[in-house]
């Protein structure tokens, strides 16, 4: 087999765990396609209900099963990209839908346009009824052409789910990208940042899916200690990516900031080896300075009044003092931390209130909970 793949034939992968309810209407959505050269790779990831014999029950040879012990969605993915033969990569989840004119939009665009190796789409959310909600656009920023690697580090939300994506697979395979399998939360958002960093996008002004929002969904099951600790990968994993240095500074202090600020406060370690990091270490001294003054702040926050906390509050202050030896702030923070850290923690917890006002989202609660 080629590595480029039979021209024209787009490789759709669903992953499916226990998807009985759903995974009929996402296969009958695959065969309404005005695209017709299509082949379905069905990755039935340990399912103990009815899946399997759901998807069973088509008799199209362009749909192929395979059954593996339960390894979660990022290895159900990489074992349906093993199998694939076609040109095109597309995801329809097993919970989610393709308008009849998703695959002929976008393969056809690739096939027009060979300077992009890679497009996506608008669609809408829905329930658990097939009731249309909100589109994705509505939930994410953009649309973004072409070099679109510094938008999907800033942050998860330029594409949404990655059923309204096609890639073409040469690259893919070429770059051997896989998805990261320590990843629940995330996978997607991880990979396609490391697409980004290769391929350049297009985008098609169309409703083309429908992402199916239910009580099910993996980012409801899963607490706010673990969401952080998956999206703290993202980030570290994106932080070691070649481009990431020749990102905009503000860039690079935004992914900084939600990495070691939002998502790892009371994790003292994990924080101090990323601040002791090339990366960490090419921003500005003001920056890398502001940085540990709120990793001060939010770690006390964290952890409580534990000694080992405060002394670690104490560090980074410092070092905070010494980036930025002038610095009136820094000065008047490490004297009052000194000198009483309630009273400083309870400065902070003032600042932090108003703080709360001006920020945009909170990483570690679910984006999608006003839809379910």
């Amino acid at each position: 087999m080629k590595q480029t793949g039979e021209p024209g034939l787009v490789s759709v992968m669903m992953p499916a765990y226990n998807a009985e309810p759903f995974i009929a209407a996402a296969i009958d959505s695959l065969l309404q396609q005005s695209y017709a050269n299509w082949e379905l790779i069905i990755v039935n990831d340990g399912s103990t209900d009815g899946t399997a014999t759901v998807a069973a029950r088509y008799d199209d040879p362009r749909i192929v099963v395979f059954t593996q012990a339960n390894r979660g969605e990022a290895a159900a993915r990489n074992a349906a990209l093993e199998q694939m033969r076609g040109e095109f990569v597309a995801f329809l989840d097993a919970d989610d839908l393709f308008l009849t004119h998703h695959l002929e939009v976008t393969a056809g665009y690739l096939q027009a346009h060979p300077e992009d190796d890679a497009v996506y789409t608008d669609g809408f959310h829905i329930d658990e009824n097939g009731t249309r909600l909100k589109t994705l656009s509505s939930r994410r920023r953009g649309p973004f052409q072409g070099d679109i690697f510094e938008q999907v580090v800033l942050a998860s939300d330029v594409f949404g789910p990655p059923t309204c994506v096609v890639l073409r697979r040469a690259p893919v395979m070429a770059a051997h990208l896989r998805f990261d399998e320590q990843i629940v939360i995330g996978p997607d958002w991880d990979f396609l940042t490391h697409v980004a960093e290769r391929m350049t996008f297009g985008y098609i002004d169309t409703q083309s899916v429908l992402y199916r929002v239910h009580r099910t969904n993996v980012t409801r099951r899963v607490d706010a200690t673990r969401r952080a600790g998956y999206l703290a990968r993202c980030r570290e994993k994106a932080i070691r990516l070649p481009r990431f240095a020749d990102l905009p500074t503000a860039t690079r202090v935004a992914v900084f900031y939600d990495l070691l600020v939002n998502l790892l406060p009371g994790q003292p370690e994990r924080q101090a080896a990323l601040a002791q990091g090339p990366p960490f270490r090419a921003l500005p001294a003001a920056e890398q300075a502001r940085l540990f003054r709120l990793m001060a702040r939010e770690g006390l926050f964290a952890t409580g009044e534990r000694p080992a906390s405060r002394q670690k509050a104490r560090e980074w202050l410092e070092e905070a003092r010494r980036l930025q030896p002038g610095n009136w702030r820094a000065a008047i923070l490490t004297f009052l931390f000194r000198a009483s850290p309630v009273v400083c923690q309870g400065f902070w917890a003032l600042k932090r209130m108003a703080e709360s006002q001006q920020r945009l989202t909170n990483p570690l609660v679910d984006p999608l909970a006003d839809l379910y």
